[in-house]
């Protein structure tokens, strides 16, 4: 068998090493776990509050293009547009034009500039004040090539770089066509780096970048105007590879319908250093506590090794034979009780070896008795034997049947076993039986109904005796037809197979009061029934409290006393 080398370790040292470790082993786990799953908190917030940040960036972009078409679309259909094509020299028509214009900037919610070109591209009225406008737009290729190709809204991302018009980054146009479908002109409007700024500014702090590419994966615009071409290219690098340095996170969102991408460059909530100072911080915390969990365990070790010790010092003056010792202790704990403990069992040691000392003397003298009063079984079989012979001389046939059966019993009842077959008890209850029939000639008939599979069962010597007398003195007196029988069978019970075995007769039956009396879990011996209670005695000594007695009034008359045993085989 294997065994524990710390088991070789003193007393003290075992308790020390385990308080050590059951302390040390969950404070390390813990420091590690509570750092590790701090940083994955953080950084599945910081996960879904980039995504949060993106998913309402382009919302709002989204909500700025739709309520733009929405109002191009209105002016598109406006009489006054193809009026003012028509004739633009008129002041009415030039004040109405720029009222329907100025309504649908603010109808946008934005300083978006709008302005309305002719069919040759020329610039004839704008809603900009700064005239940082272009006086002539190409139509073969930008913007309005873009407008002339399709009757939707037209997109047309600037390249940052090149273009002339400063801070320009997109440009959106429609189409105008008079009543007759031929056209009049375009509705242009201009979204510079300071609209998508202002729209853009609740959605990120100063350590946040957004940069905007176009269908074709050009950058067009970038939240830090100081961000030059090659810091800008490293963030998508980075955005489109999804790497996390640690001092920022990366993400990006496309728009389905209007086919753009945002990246974000997120700071991290808390940076490399403010992390390695928590590690550091742990790390005291955990030295602290293992010097704590030192002092605690010395202390607790010299605690409790101290009383074993001195236990275990006695226990071995015990084992020496020196009953005298006494271990004083002021502990009212669990050693404390297992110190008194050992004083009591020390003192209950003495006394017992002096009880057992004076009951061997007794014992001796005991035996010597019973050596001498096994003489007399002998002598009363001789006595027993010598009265058959002089009634068959004598010719008086009762005589001997009584001695013979009265012999059979005695020898049963003082056989050196407990415990016999119940063919061997059923053979005793015969003898009995024979001997009463000579009593009460012709009053009563016997019967046995015993499966054979149980006659080799054990049962209790004479334990069926007492029953039988019960039913032959009580149950048949002053009856001249009297029936006993005796039957078996086999049964389960909590789980464990069991035996019945019922002596039933047609006398006058028990009263109920015996009968409960009979039935109770723990009956008290009553006057006039010493053999069923003994009967009953046996049973719960041999087998238990749940086996014994049971006893019922038979519906024909008579009473029904079962003996219920477990099933034993020799």
């Amino acid at each position: 068998m294997f065994k524990n080398p710390a088991y070789k370790l003193p007393f003290k040292i075992q308790i020390f090493l385990g308080c050590l470790l059951v302390a040390m082993i969950p404070l390390l786990f813990s420091g590690v776990f509570v750092v590790k799953i701090f940083e994955a908190s953080l950084s599945r917030q910081s996960v879904t509050a980039t995504k949060k940040q993106l998913e309402d960036a382009r919302d709002q972009i989204d909500q700025l293009f739709s309520s733009c078409e929405s109002a191009c679309y209105e002016l598109a259909w406006d009489s006054t547009i193809y009026r003012t094509m028509l004739d633009n020299s008129s002041i009415d028509v030039q004040k109405d034009l720029y009222l329907s214009l100025y309504q649908s900037v603010q109808k946008t919610y934005s300083s978006i500039s709008f302005s309305l070109y002719d069919a040759g591209g020329f610039l004839r009225f704008t809603t900009e004040s700064n005239n940082q406008i272009s006086e002539y737009l190409p139509r073969d290729w930008g913007v309005l090539k873009k407008a002339s190709q399709t009757r939707e809204m037209a997109y047309y991302w600037t390249d940052p770089y090149l273009n002339t018009i400063p801070g320009l980054v997109l440009q959106a146009a429609c189409s105008l066509e008079n009543p007759q479908g031929a056209r009049t002109g375009y509705l242009v409007l201009d979204f510079t780096h300071d609209n998508l700024s202002r729209i853009l500014y609740s959605n990120y702090s100063d350590r946040d970048t957004f940069i905007i590419l176009d269908h074709l994966g050009n950058p067009v615009y970038c939240t830090k105007k100081e961000y030059g071409p090659e810091e800008i290219s490293r963030i998508i690098t980075q955005a489109r590879s999804g790497t996390d340095t640690g001092r920022f996170l990366y993400d990006s969102i496309s728009s389905p319908k209007y086919g753009y991408t945002i990246l974000l460059q997120k700071g991290s909530q808390i940076s490399a250093s403010g992390i390695k100072t928590m590690k550091t911080v742990s790390i005291a915390i955990a030295l602290f506590c293992l010097w704590l969990c030192l002092m605690v365990s010395l202390a607790l070790s010299r605690s409790f090794s101290l009383p074993v010790s001195n236990l275990d010092r006695a226990m071995k003056k015990v084992r020496d034979g020196d009953l005298t010792i006494h271990l004083t202790t002021n502990r009212t704990d669990e050693l404390g009780r297992l110190i008194e403990s050992f004083n009591r069992m020390t003192r209950d040691l003495k006394s017992n070896l002096e009880t057992a000392i004076r009951q061997q003397k007794d014992l001796n003298e005991t035996s010597l008795k019973l050596y001498q009063t096994q003489l007399n079984p002998h002598f009363l079989y001789n006595t027993l034997d010598t009265i058959k012979w002089n009634a068959k001389i004598n010719q008086n046939p009762q005589i001997p049947v009584l001695a013979e059966n009265l012999a059979q019993i005695l020898r049963s009842s003082i056989s050196s076993s407990s415990f016999i077959t119940l063919r061997q008890e059923l053979e005793t209850i015969k003898s009995y039986i024979e001997i009463q029939k000579i009593r009460f000639t012709e009053r009563f008939v016997y019967e046995e109904e015993i499966p054979y599979q149980l006659e080799d069962c054990l049962v209790p010597k004479m334990i069926l005796q007492p029953l039988v007398e019960n039913s032959i003195l009580h149950g048949l007196e002053d009856y001249s037809h009297g029936y006993i029988c005796i039957y078996g069978r086999s049964t389960e019970k909590d789980e464990k197979q069991v035996m019945l075995i019922a002596v039933t007769d047609n006398g006058r039956g028990m009263s109920q009061e015996i009968i409960d009396w009979i039935n109770s879990p723990n009956p008290r011996n009553r006057t006039g029934h010493l053999g069923l209670y003994n009967v009953i005695q046996i049973l719960k000594l041999y087998y238990g409290q749940q086996y014994g007695l049971h006893a019922e009034l038979n519906p024909e008359g008579g009473t029904t006393v079962t003996l219920i045993l477990p099933i034993e085989r020799g």
